[in-house]
Protein backbone atom coordinates (compact mmCIF):
# COMPACT_ATOMS: atom_id res chain seq x y z
CA UNK A 1 0.00 0.00 0.00
CA UNK A 2 1.45 3.28 -0.78
CA UNK A 3 1.66 6.17 1.44
CA UNK A 4 -0.15 9.43 0.61
CA UNK A 5 0.88 11.43 -1.45
CA UNK A 6 2.22 14.14 0.78
CA UNK A 7 3.72 12.05 2.71
CA UNK A 8 6.06 10.61 -0.56
CA UNK A 9 6.56 13.98 -1.10
CA UNK A 10 8.16 14.96 2.30
CA UNK A 11 10.51 12.07 2.23
CA UNK A 12 11.55 12.71 -1.08
CA UNK A 13 12.42 16.39 -0.22
CA UNK A 14 14.10 15.12 2.70
CA UNK A 15 16.35 12.49 0.97
CA UNK A 16 17.11 15.36 -1.30
CA UNK A 17 18.46 17.94 1.35
CA UNK A 18 20.51 15.11 2.95
CA UNK A 19 22.15 13.81 -0.52
CA UNK A 20 22.83 17.61 -1.22
CA UNK A 21 24.12 19.09 2.01
CA UNK A 22 26.40 15.67 2.76
CA UNK A 23 29.24 16.46 0.28
CA UNK A 24 29.60 19.88 0.81
CA UNK A 25 29.95 19.14 4.66
CA UNK A 26 32.80 16.61 3.80
CA UNK A 27 34.10 19.14 1.28
CA UNK A 28 34.71 22.23 3.84
CA UNK A 29 35.76 19.15 6.57
CA UNK A 30 38.79 18.21 4.21
CA UNK A 31 39.44 22.14 3.43
CA UNK A 32 39.47 22.70 7.22
CA UNK A 33 42.01 19.70 7.48
CA UNK A 34 44.34 20.74 4.60
CA UNK A 35 44.62 24.27 5.87
CA UNK A 36 45.22 23.47 9.16
CA UNK A 37 48.33 21.24 7.76
CA UNK A 38 49.70 23.81 6.06
CA UNK A 39 49.68 26.19 8.84
CA UNK A 40 51.60 24.02 10.81
CA UNK A 41 53.68 23.10 7.83
CA UNK A 42 54.77 27.04 8.32
CA UNK A 43 55.07 27.29 11.80
CA UNK A 44 57.57 24.79 11.67
CA UNK A 45 59.30 25.81 8.89
CA UNK A 46 59.48 29.31 11.03
CA UNK A 47 60.73 27.78 14.09
CA UNK A 48 63.37 25.59 11.97
CA UNK A 49 65.03 28.90 10.60
CA UNK A 50 64.73 30.46 14.07
CA UNK A 51 67.04 27.67 15.42
CA UNK A 52 69.66 27.75 12.36
CA UNK A 53 69.78 31.80 13.43
CA UNK A 54 70.32 31.43 16.88
CA UNK A 55 72.89 28.55 16.09
CA UNK A 56 74.34 31.03 13.28
CA UNK A 57 74.57 33.86 16.16
CA UNK A 58 76.10 31.32 18.67
CA UNK A 59 78.37 29.91 16.41
CA UNK A 60 79.47 33.90 15.51
CA UNK A 61 79.85 34.24 19.73
CA UNK A 62 82.23 31.32 20.06
CA UNK A 63 84.48 32.63 17.26
CA UNK A 64 84.66 36.03 18.48
CA UNK A 65 85.15 34.77 22.30
CA UNK A 66 87.79 32.58 21.09
CA UNK A 67 89.38 35.34 19.27
CA UNK A 68 89.45 38.07 22.50
CA UNK A 69 90.86 34.57 24.56
CA UNK A 70 93.67 34.39 22.30
CA UNK A 71 94.40 38.26 21.60
CA UNK A 72 97.28 37.73 24.09
CA UNK A 73 99.22 34.94 22.92
CA UNK A 74 99.81 36.22 19.65
CA UNK A 75 102.93 37.36 18.77
CA UNK A 76 104.06 38.36 15.49
CA UNK A 77 103.25 36.12 13.12
CA UNK A 78 103.06 33.36 15.62
CA UNK A 79 99.60 32.31 17.63
CA UNK A 80 99.76 29.87 20.23
CA UNK A 81 97.34 27.82 21.29
CA UNK A 82 97.19 25.64 24.89
CA UNK A 83 94.72 22.90 25.26
CA UNK A 84 94.68 20.79 28.61
CA UNK A 85 95.79 17.60 28.67
CA UNK A 86 93.16 16.43 31.06
CA UNK A 87 90.93 17.96 28.95
CA UNK A 88 91.99 16.33 26.17
CA UNK A 89 93.00 12.62 27.61
CA UNK A 90 92.05 10.51 30.31
CA UNK A 91 95.23 10.09 32.35
CA UNK A 92 98.17 8.30 30.84
CA UNK A 93 95.70 7.78 28.10
CA UNK A 94 96.35 8.97 24.04
CA UNK A 95 92.56 8.85 23.43
CA UNK A 96 90.99 11.89 22.96
CA UNK A 97 87.70 12.04 25.07
CA UNK A 98 84.33 13.03 23.78
CA UNK A 99 84.67 16.22 25.96
CA UNK A 100 88.06 16.83 23.78
CA UNK A 101 85.89 17.70 20.99
CA UNK A 102 84.60 20.95 21.89
CA UNK A 103 87.99 22.45 22.84
CA UNK A 104 89.03 21.09 19.38
CA UNK A 105 86.47 22.65 17.46
CA UNK A 106 87.37 25.94 18.99
CA UNK A 107 90.69 25.27 17.27
CA UNK A 108 89.38 24.42 14.04
CA UNK A 109 87.60 27.62 13.98
CA UNK A 110 90.55 29.71 14.77
CA UNK A 111 92.63 27.65 12.36
CA UNK A 112 90.31 28.23 9.18
CA UNK A 113 90.84 31.85 8.89
CA UNK A 114 95.02 31.02 8.81
CA UNK A 115 94.73 28.25 5.89
CA UNK A 116 97.79 28.82 4.47
CA UNK A 117 99.61 28.26 7.51
CA UNK A 118 101.86 26.02 9.03
CA UNK A 119 100.63 24.22 12.65
CA UNK A 120 102.88 21.82 14.67
CA UNK A 121 101.07 20.32 17.69
CA UNK A 122 103.50 19.72 20.64
CA UNK A 123 102.26 16.97 23.05
CA UNK A 124 103.72 17.19 26.59
CA UNK A 125 103.33 15.48 29.71
CA UNK A 126 104.37 15.86 33.49
CA UNK A 127 107.53 14.34 35.52
CA UNK A 128 106.00 11.19 36.46
CA UNK A 129 106.53 8.28 34.20
CA UNK A 130 110.18 8.77 33.63
CA UNK A 131 110.79 9.73 29.72
CA UNK A 132 110.80 6.42 28.24
CA UNK A 133 106.99 6.52 28.99
CA UNK A 134 106.25 10.09 28.79
CA UNK A 135 107.88 11.12 25.51
CA UNK A 136 105.69 8.44 23.00
CA UNK A 137 102.76 9.42 25.09
CA UNK A 138 103.16 12.71 24.49
CA UNK A 139 103.49 12.05 21.01
CA UNK A 140 100.88 10.41 20.95
CA UNK A 141 98.81 12.67 22.02
CA UNK A 142 99.84 15.14 19.43
CA UNK A 143 99.30 12.89 16.78
CA UNK A 144 95.29 12.17 17.85
CA UNK A 145 94.42 15.89 17.95
CA UNK A 146 96.39 16.36 14.28
CA UNK A 147 94.06 13.36 12.92
CA UNK A 148 91.25 14.96 14.58
CA UNK A 149 92.17 17.78 13.02
CA UNK A 150 92.80 16.71 9.65
CA UNK A 151 89.59 14.86 9.56
CA UNK A 152 87.10 16.76 11.32
CA UNK A 153 88.68 20.85 11.29
CA UNK A 154 89.61 21.03 7.46
CA UNK A 155 92.87 21.13 7.91
CA UNK A 156 95.14 20.27 5.36
CA UNK A 157 97.24 16.95 6.62
CA UNK A 158 100.41 18.17 4.60
CA UNK A 159 100.36 21.64 6.84
CA UNK A 160 100.48 20.01 9.89
CA UNK A 161 103.04 18.53 12.33
CA UNK A 162 103.04 16.56 15.43
CA UNK A 163 105.62 16.26 18.14
CA UNK A 164 106.07 14.88 21.04
CA UNK A 165 108.43 16.21 23.95
CA UNK A 166 107.45 14.47 27.20
CA UNK A 167 108.54 16.02 30.69
CA UNK A 168 110.53 18.27 28.48
CA UNK A 169 109.71 22.58 28.76
CA UNK A 170 107.43 22.38 32.18
CA UNK A 171 105.71 25.32 32.48
CA UNK A 172 105.21 24.97 36.03
CA UNK A 173 107.09 23.26 39.04
CA UNK A 174 106.04 19.33 38.88
CA UNK A 175 107.09 19.23 42.51
CA UNK A 176 107.24 21.58 45.45
CA UNK A 177 110.23 23.44 47.36
CA UNK A 178 110.41 20.31 49.64
CA UNK A 179 110.27 17.99 47.21
CA UNK A 180 106.77 16.64 47.86
CA UNK A 181 104.56 16.33 45.02
CA UNK A 182 102.85 19.75 42.92
CA UNK A 183 99.43 18.07 41.72
CA UNK A 184 98.63 21.53 40.14
CA UNK A 185 101.58 21.97 38.87
CA UNK A 186 102.16 18.48 36.93
CA UNK A 187 98.49 19.02 35.63
CA UNK A 188 99.55 22.57 34.08
CA UNK A 189 102.54 20.34 32.69
CA UNK A 190 99.89 18.10 31.08
CA UNK A 191 98.97 19.61 27.80
CA UNK A 192 99.02 20.35 24.44
CA UNK A 193 100.42 23.39 22.48
CA UNK A 194 99.19 24.09 19.10
CA UNK A 195 101.42 26.83 16.87
CA UNK A 196 100.25 28.40 14.08
CA UNK A 197 103.05 29.92 12.06
CA UNK A 198 101.74 32.57 9.81
CA UNK A 199 103.05 33.49 6.25
CA UNK A 200 104.20 37.10 6.13
CA UNK A 201 101.99 39.68 5.71
CA UNK A 202 98.54 37.05 6.20
CA UNK A 203 95.64 38.23 7.94
CA UNK A 204 92.69 36.14 9.43
CA UNK A 205 90.09 34.84 6.86
CA UNK A 206 86.81 36.72 7.08
CA UNK A 207 83.97 34.43 8.13
CA UNK A 208 81.47 34.43 6.09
Amino acid sequence: MKAPYPVRLLASVSACLIFASTPLGLGQSTSDKSLEKREADLERQRLDLEKRTLELQRKELELEKTRLQLQEQQSGRSLSMNLSGDVLFDYDKAVLKPAAEEALKKVAIVLSQFPESNVTIEGYTDAKGGKSVNLPLSRERAIAVKDWLVKNGNVAAPSITAKGFGEDNPVAPNTNADGSDNPTGRALNRRVSIIVEKPAGATATPTP
